[in-house]
This record gives structure tokens, C-alpha cells and sequence, in this order.
């Protein structure tokens, strides 16, 4: 039976139309704000800059950064100080914008949008020719993008809520033990681990060169290359046995060729008493619950990226993985137990899984 809509009247909906317009601009100056250094510098003055001082300060012509001001205005990206002819910042736009650091850093979103849309027209002939879109298209920028979407979740969301969700895992780790990271990225995860772990033995694996190739300078910039490696190589070909305490796989799962030989894979490579933990983006899992902004932006990840590049590879091509879908995957490749973590947030979804 299908259910009663709410009354809405057509102007409502228009309104609505002309809202999606004003979020996309507000999108797009964002990343020129961000690509072009502009918030930086309005940031950095602390009583903010004048046009002709952000003309001058960034090289760039006057009267497209008179637009585009106007439009970071209008989208409360920046304030405007009337009495002075100054813009500064919005309240916290700096640090959600310009502090990678912060567990709420936006950066990535915003990047990613920007990525994704240069791919529109590719996109839509893939709806009728089912076909992908290799990772390798998407450019070092979707690297970056990725690595800027984690950062924050590793650096702060791993050391100080997952680890310490699996009593007595970082003790274990601390007196010399080895982690194995899958699907590293250019290397936010290995970095933490390394700061966070110094003790243990920390390795990395990733198919894409380029990743790779950041995740190693990121180590080496870090001091951390004596206990932290990253290495090419896709987890489907992980040949190890009874080598790790502890392997990890940061939101990529859903990203391999094919999953359940990863899961198969690590398996074979944790130590009896060692423990898989996979952390996945917390989406819907009905169409029924696909409702607001959260669900509109994770099903345009997907629909954008997951989805094609997944496509391209022969991968598993429908977002990210569900609790019930890992819970079988992981059951099948022979691990006794899969639960998922309470963490009491709502972006991140947990599971971990025992030999």
C-alpha cells in the first residue's frame, strides 16, 4: 500500500528546485575558495580582506574574485564587514574547511563533488551502457580527496574510540606487535598507527601507484619508516599466514576486486587470536530510509564514483557494504565470530570479526 504524501504546494517545490541551485553553487566556491587558496588567505588576516587586498595577495583577476565573493557570501561561506569593505570567514567555515585536523574537517565533500561532476557526461553513458569508469580516470585529485575525507577519522576517530572498543587490543599491539593495513590509500591510517603504535610492525597494502607512492612520502615525512611500510599490491593476491595481530580495512572494502578473497585472504593472515576490524560508511539499507541530506550525498558518492570505478574492475559494484552482507561474507571465509561495535555516532559503522 502506498503511503499519503504530506500536502505540498508547487511553490514549495520550486523553492525547493532553486535551494538544489544555491547548494551547488555554494559547492562550487568552496573549491575555488579551497583550490585557489582563497579562504587561506582570508583566514590568516585577522581582520579579514578587502577585494582589491585578495587581488593583490593572490595574483588573480578582480572582478571574477568579485563574483565569486558574492557567491561564498550568499552561500554564508564568508562574512562581510560593511563598515570596512572586508570579508572574513563564517563562523567555523575555517575549520571545516582549512583544519585537517578536526574530526568534522569538509574538505573532502567538497573536492569530491567537484571530481565527480567533471565526469557527468561519462557517468550518464554508463546508465545505458552499464559500463565503469577506472579509478586511474578520476585522477591524483580523487587520492587526495579520499585521504582528505579520512584523515580526521584516522588520526583521531581510530586511536581514541575503535581501538579502545577492543579491550586490551592496543596493550597487545604496543609490545611488538604487527598490523596490516588493506586498502591504505596514500596512507592516513598507517601514519596514525605508526604515531599511535610505535612498537608494532605496520604494513599497508594498495593496488593504485599513485596512492602508494603519497602513502610512502607521508611515512618518510612522518620519521616513521623504520616500522611503517606501504606496499603495491591488490589484498586479493595476499598470500601470508599467521603473520598479524590485527588487520584493518578503513572503508574500502566495498572497493575491492573482490571481496570475500580479501576476507578469505585475511583470514589466512591473522593470527589465530587476531582480530579483523572493517569500518564501512553507515548508509541505508532500504529504500524507505533513503531520506535528507546525508542520504542524498552518500547515494551521489556512489552513484558517481563507488559505483563506476567498482564497475570498471569486476568489483562489488553496489556501494557500501551492509553489517548483514559482511556478516556473511566474513562467516563464509571462515571467521567464528562477526559483530559490529557500538560507537554511539552515526557516520561510521564498525564490525569486527574473530578467527
Amino acid at each position: 500500500m502506498i503511503e499519503e504524501q504530506t500536502l505540498v504546494t508547487k511553490d514549495e517545490q520550486a523553492l525547493k528546485v532553486f535551494s538544489w541551485a544555491a547548494g551547488a553553487a555554494s559547492l562550487r566556491m568552496a573549491y575555488y575558495g579551497l583550490k585557489l587558496g582563497l579562504f587561506a588567505r582570508i583566514a590568516a588576516s585577522p581582520a579579514g580582506l578587502t577585494i582589491e587586498e585578495l587581488t593583490e595577495q593572490s595574483g588573480l583577476d578582480g572582478r571574477y574574485l568579485r563574483a565569486w565573493a558574492k557567491t561564498a557570501l550568499a552561500g554564508e561561506l564568508l562574512d562581510y564587514h560593511d563598515d570596512a569593505g572586508r570579508f572574513t570567514m563564517a563562523p567555523f567555515m575555517d575549520t571545516l574547511l582549512l583544519d585537517d585536523q578536526d574530526f568534522q574537517y569538509s574538505a573532502g565533500t567538497i573536492t569530491s563533488h567537484a571530481v565527480e561532476s567533471r565526469l557527468a557526461d561519462r557517468v550518464e553513458a554508463c546508465f545505458a551502457s552499464g559500463e565503469g569508469i577506472p579509478f586511474a580516470d578520476y585522477g591524483q585529485e580523487m587520492v587526495e580527496t579520499i585521504h582528505a575525507f579520512s584523515k580526521a577519522a584516522y588520526e583521531l576517530f581510530l586511536p581514541s574510540v575503535l581501538l579502545p572498543a577492543m579491550p586490551g587490543l592496543a596493550e597487545r599491539l604496543r609490545a611488538g606487535g604487527t598490523i596490516l593495513e588493506v586498502g591504505c590509500g596514500a596512507g592516513a591510517g598507517l601514519v596514525s598507527l605508526g604515531r599511535a603504535l610505535p612498537g608494532c610492525t605496520v604494513t599497508g597494502l594498495d593496488p593504485d601507484p599513485v596512492s602508494i607512492t603519497l602513502a610512502r612520502d607521508r611515512i618518510e615525512a612522518a620519521g616513521l619508516s623504520q616500522h611503517v611500510h606501504a606496499e603495491e599490491m591488490r589484498a586479493e593476491d595476499l598470500t601470508s599466514e599467521d603473520v598479524f595481530d590485527f588487520i584493518y580495512v578503513q572503508i574500502s572494502l566495498h572497493e575491492m576486486d573482490d571481496a570475500r578473497i580479501v576476507l578469505a585472504n585475511a583470514r589466512r593472515a591473522l593470527k589465530e587470536d587476531g582480530l579483523l576490524l572493517i569500518t564501512e560508511i553507515r548508509g541505508p539499507e532500504r529504500f524507505a530510509d533513503c531520506h535528507g541530506p546525508y542520504n542524498a550525498v552518500l547515494s551521489h558518492i556512489d552513484l558517481f564514483y563507488e559505483i563506476p570505478q567498482a564497475i570498471a574492475k569486476g568489483g562489488h559494484a553496489v556501494g557500501f557494504f551492509t553489517f548483514a552482507e559482511i556478516q556473511s561474507m566474513a562467516t563464509e571465509a571462515g571467521f567464528r565470530t562477526v559483530r559490529e561495535l557500538d560507537l554511539e555516532q552515526p557516520l561510521y559503522a564498525a564490525f569486527l570479526a574473530m578467527p
